[in-house]
């Protein structure tokens, strides 16, 4: 793999790196452009990258690129005020570019690269993001034509750039939202960390959906046994068929998926037999929920869509409104966000007077919208959710919304001290940053310090 290109860029990379060492650690982009010409930017963003190179940018001065420790240890015990040999540059390019094999590219880093191509060029397409990830940072791992996709339909997803659909013939043009112009006008290390923060939110959000509570398995064991022995001889269909749904519904619940999905599949097969319609919607609902545990959502999303078109027809509304919300899941997961939406508000439409289904979809559609990072409208839908969950007194849902209203807490508050800490680097004075700091510091403690009995 070949990340650097050829032996000239090499040499290049090596010579900026040097210029900085010998120059009070520092190089503007001026002096770098002199020595990399028309590699310039292509060597910098790689620089940076591997953290070579951190750029400083300031109110008060042009902005301007240090050598970090990282970069200076590659000289060894050369001194700033002697010369580098030509075996020691040879030996530090040859390491450069084994580092650039191994570097991996985290999403918010491309994140970031595509807020600045859009934000320095105004309007762009995707063929446009994608020439520039492919000029400047080649085949690093972790900038994939796949990769760079799911970052841009990310973006989108939280506000931050805005899709102009054009006709068949033209490709859509993406430009920056107010939210985005933020971001933009970040240093990069500022932009990174808040990307990165909206990007691990995303995650932790993504697990509250897909979690799955397993029992201890030796107890599983000997239920399971039981279970394979429980039908007795000389049913007929229609007893077997719910026989079955009870039996996959309760190895789904304790998490032997291959049971169940053998136990549905029969079921399946027996009302495809006698067309029962209903008991079909059923199994395939069922279907979809074992390959949703599986995280095979697009084989979900089929049994869902199956079992949507059979439950419109026998007019089931109940089931109806509850696999329109396992549709939305498997959206949700995709990161098809509005998508999900519709489905879930779709699902609270059809939701009736039925309190726990009313409560799941404002929960699902809390999701979202925290999802969006729309915190007041998830934090409303939760609030709702959780006044009915506590009608009800579903206790393992009450923990959960209420566990999801702490994260909202704890996202707002930190976002508020990260804010402070970033004013008071850039106007405050040194009392101002060490007061910023230490609150900052205080908080993240205490979400990691018990509390004493």
């Amino acid at each position: 793999m070949v990340l650097l290109n050829g032996t000239k860029e090499v040499e290049l990379t090596v010579e900026i790196l040097d210029f900085a060492r010998c120059h009070g650690r520092k190089i503007t982009e001026e002096q770098a452009k002199r020595i990399g010409g028309s590699n310039t930017q292509s060597i910098m963003l790689k620089l940076l990258a591997q953290e070579y190179l951190l750029k400083v940018e300031r109110k008060d001065i042009l902005p301007f690129y240090t050598i970090t420790s990282r970069g200076l240890n590659l000289f060894g015990d050369v001194r700033r005020s002697q010369q580098a040999s030509e075996p020691l540059k040879k030996d530090i390019g040859k390491r450069i570019v084994k580092a650039m094999e191994e570097l991996d590219v985290k999403p918010w880093e491309i994140m970031v690269h595509i807020i600045h191509v859009v934000g320095k060029r105004q309007s762009v397409t995707t063929g446009d993001v994608e020439e520039h990830f492919n000029t400047y940072l080649g085949s690093i791992k972790g900038v994939s034509r796949a990769s760079i996709y799911r970052n841009l339909k990310h973006l989108r997803m939280k506000g931050y750039i805005e899709y102009e659909k054009k006709s068949h013939v033209d490709q859509s043009q993406y430009r920056l939202s107010k939210k985005g112009e933020e971001i933009f006008y970040m240093t990069r290390a500022d932009a990174a960390s808040k990307l990165r923060t909206s990007e691990e939110w995303d995650t932790a959000l993504k697990r509250v959906l897909e979690k799955v509570t397993r029992e201890r398995e030796e107890d599983n064991t000997a239920l399971f046994h039981a279970l394979d022995a429980v039908l007795p001889d000389g049913l007929d269909n229609s007893q077997i068929t719910w026989a079955l749904y009870t039996l996959g519904c309760v190895y789904e619940l304790k998490g032997d998926l291959a049971r169940a999905e053998a136990a549905f599949l029969r079921m399946e097969g027996i009302c495809g037999e006698t067309g029962d319609s209903r008991g079909k919607a059923y199994a395939l609902k069922e279907l979809g929920n074992v390959s949703y545990k599986r995280s095979s959502f697009m084989v979900a999303e089929q049994y869902y869509t199956r079992c949507e078109r059979t439950a419109e027809d026998i007019q089931d509304t109940p089931l109806l409104s509850d696999v329109l919300n396992n549709l939305g899941s498997c959206s949700y997961m995709n990161d098809d966000i509005d998508d999900a939406l519709a489905l879930f508000e779709r699902a609270l439409t059809l939701a009736g007077k039925n309190t726990f289904r009313i409560a799941g979809s404002l929960y699902n559609k809390g999701l979202c919208h925290a999802r969006k990072e729309e915190l007041t409208r998830a934090r409303g839908l939760w609030e709702k959710s959780l006044s009915l969950y506590e009608q009800l007194d579903e206790l393992a849902e009450i923990r959960k919304v209420k566990r999801n209203l702490r994260e909202i807490d704890i996202k707002q508050k930190r976002e508020f001290l990260e804010e402070k800490y970033r004013e008071a680097l850039q106007t405050g004075t040194s009392d101002d940053i060490k007061g910023a700091y230490n609150a900052l510091v205080r908080f993240e403690m205490d979400l990691i310090t018990p509390p004493e009995e």
